[in-house]
């Protein structure tokens, strides 16, 4: 009795000083190895950790491998990391808890066009979304965005991740496809990043569904989830999280792509996603993104 209840205490203090070591010490995965590259997510991870004091101490480290998002995922199951962000679907939300909190304001589900600069003539304003149909289209083949393509009626292939997108950026530039459909977000500094290559983004038109970007977490840390949870709450309270949001260069041209009056505008429907978020634009809604947050 007295071994058993030894290996008991021996136990639980290893169990509890695992749980302390791994919630002081936050693991976040990336895509790319690039300051730049998901550095508004990590700001945001970092401002919500100093925005909540109480929970204790934490400091954030990348993963040192770059990877897809279904590697991402794997890497959070088996306890490596202990954040990601992606856009959701309901499959990533049965395996990881996600916290439903927009982090890009929903506009990772307006997409343009980016197309070879000498094939805007194909992609004329004039196109309906049956015609945009018979255009091929080039996705990541983990994307949530591939099913959304698909299940809308796109002629949408899967892409094998690679290195800044550069084979999906490729096909569009020989014209393997006609297009490679890009959150507004992403778009142009994607270009700047293939310089090199003959591409640009189409003039004409807009993709619109519900697909929302957020954090996820193993789904037994439930205690990280809730501490995520209370400090983006407080970040939207504060406006501290408005004014990082406004940092970046890229969100300001998003904005402008997706309020074009100029675009075409094709509303999809997300199959993957069975709700739509009534907060997305969490710097017009602060009182439902708070309350759908704490009620969590």
């Amino acid at each position: 009795m007295r071994l058993s209840a030894l290996v008991l205490v021996v136990l639980q203090f290893v169990a509890s000083t695992h749980v302390k070591a791994e919630f002081n010490d936050v693991t976040l995965t990336q895509a790319f190895a690039d300051d730049n590259y998901g550095l508004y997510q990590q700001k945001v991870l970092e401002a919500v950790f100093s925005a909540t004091p109480e929970y204790g101490e934490i400091q954030i480290s990348l993963h040192p491998q770059p990877m897809s998002q279904s590697r991402q995922v794997v890497t959070l199951l088996k306890g490596d990391a202990h954040v990601m962000w992606s856009v959701t679907n309901a499959e990533r939300e049965k395996l990881l808890t996600p916290i439903k909190f927009p982090l890009l304001k929903g506009l990772a589900g307006y997409r343009v066009l980016v197309i070879a600069k000498n094939a805007q003539h194909n992609f004329q304003q004039t196109l309906t979304t049956d015609e945009l149909k018979t255009r091929t289209l080039v996705q990541g083949n983990d994307w949530p965005d591939l099913h959304v393509l698909k299940s809308n009626g796109f002629n949408a292939a899967g892409e094998e991740w690679s290195l800044w997108f550069t084979s999906m950026y490729t096909m569009v530039e020989k014209g393997i496809v006609d297009g490679f459909p890009r959150n507004v977000i992403e778009a142009n500094r994607d270009l700047i990043r293939h310089a090199d290559k003959a591409v640009t983004i189409d003039k004409n038109h807009l993709f619109i569904y519900p697909n929302y970007e957020y954090f996820f977490v193993h789904p037994d840390n439930s205690a990280l989830a809730k501490r995520i949870r209370v400090g983006l709450s407080r970040l939207i309270e504060n406006g501290t999280l408005e004014a990082l949001f406004n940092q970046f260069e890229s969100h300001k041209l998003a904005l402008t792509l997706a309020d074009d009056p100029h675009r075409a505008r094709h509303l999809l429907q997300n199959h993957s996603l069975p709700y739509v978020l009534d907060y997305a634009r969490w710097d017009l809604e602060k009182a439902k993104a708070i309350k759908a947050l704490l009620s969590e």
